[in-house]
Order: structure tokens, then C-alpha cells, then sequence
């Protein structure tokens, strides 16, 4: 329990120096890149010169590095991000956070639910036939699996489940007509806690390829986690033991 502790202790102190270091360096590369953030953000449209100089001041890129590199740290500690710089203007950018956050959740909460079960599964299948073709095919998935480009896998998978088959949505949280009542922010929760069956199952359809594409690639890790783990424990003495004594595998 000692151990655990001190690690956790030690861990949790290492997060400090790694989010400096991180902020530190996209903030070096994004003054080295060359154009303008602003411009970037503007685009293709003509806007005033004044304008222009105006969303410089709001950005605070009108100061020198230093304060420019200080005070959005300073800011971020008080988890004051700023405002928005596009339409629309001088928006609390926590404002934006705030709203999507309950949709980031839930997509984490199912994604990381599917990659688990897609883990173990298949973890635990592959350990029972090692060293044989389904064991090394599997080892071979979880490779692959860890490899695949999101975006492209998500694409393939709205373009077989949604267009061809149009079985499942392809964007979106709910349809428009479907009413739910906003408790959490949770679409899901929210209807089980409002009794509104056709909210969630409509709901659940709308997470179902995101969870999808998202469990496919981490599960992956949990693959050779679980697989590599089951092999180690299965091959120790007291599972001989058990097995000589006739207990059930």
C-alpha cells in the first residue's frame, strides 16, 4: 500500500513539469511557424486593417513574448482561456467547454467501455490458444488495431453502417423531433432519469459508431494487456496445481 502511494505521490508531481514543458514548447513552435493566427482565423474574407488589429489586442499578441507567455499561463491556472476570436466574437471560451464537455464524457465513458470489453475478449481468447493462428492473428489485430488512422476508420464505418446500410446516424447527438429533458448534459442518463425511452435508444444510436471507432483502436493495448498478463498467470505454478488436481480450467 506504502508503494502504491509513494508512486501515485510520484506520479502526480511529474504532471506538473510535463504540462509546463508541453505548453513551453507549442508555445515556442506556434511564434517559429510562419503566418498569421489571426489571418488564419479571419480566412479568405476581407476585414479592416483596424479590425484586424483589433482581434491582435484581444489575442493579447499585441504584447511582448514574455507577458504574452506568462499571462495566458497565469490565466490557464485560473482556468480563464480567453475569448473567442471567430464568430462568435468575445465568447468565454470556458462558455465553449462548459457546452461540450457532457457530449466529450459520455463519448470517452462508452468508447473506453467498448475497448475494454473488445480487450478482454479477445485477451483472454488469444492466451487460450497461444502460439496458434487465432493467437497470432489476434496479436496481429491488436497491432493493427492501435495503428488505424481515427478519422479514415470512422469514415469507413459511417459509409458501410450509414450510407450503404443506413442503419445507424452519422453525426449528431439526437435527432431533431426527439425531445429530452437536460438534467446532466448527458443525453443518455438524462432519459433513463426522465423515463423517455425514445430519447435513449435514439441517443444510444447516435453513439454507437463514434464508441465503435474509438473502442476499435484502443482496444489494441488492452488486447496485448490482457493476453501477455493471462499467459504469465496461466503458466505459474498454482494453476499446475489446480490443474493436477482436477479443477475445471
Amino acid at each position: 500500500m506504502a508503494s502504491l502511494l509513494k508512486y501515485t505521490i510520484v506520479r502526480a508531481s511529474l504532471l506538473v513539469p510535463t504540462i509546463l514543458v508541453l505548453y513551453t514548447f507549442v508555445f515556442i513552435i506556434l511564434r517559429v511557424l510562419p503566418g498569421d493566427p489571426i489571418l488564419a482565423v479571419i480566412g479568405t474574407r476581407y476585414v479592416p486593417p483596424e479590425q484586424i488589429e483589433a482581434l491582435r489586442r484581444l489575442a493579447g499578441l499585441d504584447k511582448p513574448l514574455y507577458e504574452q507567455y506568462l499571462g495566458y499561463l497565469f490565466n490557464t491556472l485560473r482556468l480563464d482561456f480567453g475569448v473567442t476570436l471567430a464568430a462568435p466574437q468575445v465568447v468565454p471560451v470556458s462558455d465553449y467547454i462548459k457546452l461540450k464537455f457532457p457530449a466529450t464524457l459520455k463519448l470517452t465513458l462508452y468508447a473506453f467501455s467498448v475497448s475494454v470489453l473488445i480487450g478482454v475478449v479477445t485477451g483472454l481468447l488469444a492466451s487460450r490458444v497461444r502460439g496458434g493462428a487465432l493467437d497470432n492473428s489476434i496479436r496481429l489485430y491488436s497491432i493493427v488495431a492501435y495503428t488505424i488512422f481515427i478519422p479514415w476508420l470512422g469514415m469507413i464505418l459511417q459509409y458501410i453502417f450509414g450510407v450503404k446500410l443506413q442503419l445507424l446516424p452519422t453525426s449528431g447527438r439526437i435527432n431533431h423531433g426527439v425531445y429530452i429533458d437536460g438534467v446532466t448534459g448527458l443525453y443518455t442518463l438524462d432519459a433513463i432519469l426522465t423515463g423517455n425511452l425514445e430519447a435513449f435508444l435514439d441517443s444510444l444510436s447516435h453513439l454507437i459508431l463514434p464508441s465503435l471507432t474509438l473502442g476499435i483502436v484502443l482496444s489494441g493495448a488492452y488486447t496485448r494487456l490482457v493476453r501477455n498478463n493471462m499467459v504469465d498467470v496461466i503458466e505459474t505454478d498454482f494453476i499446475r496445481s489446480y490443474r493436477a488436481r482436477g479443477i475445471s480450467e
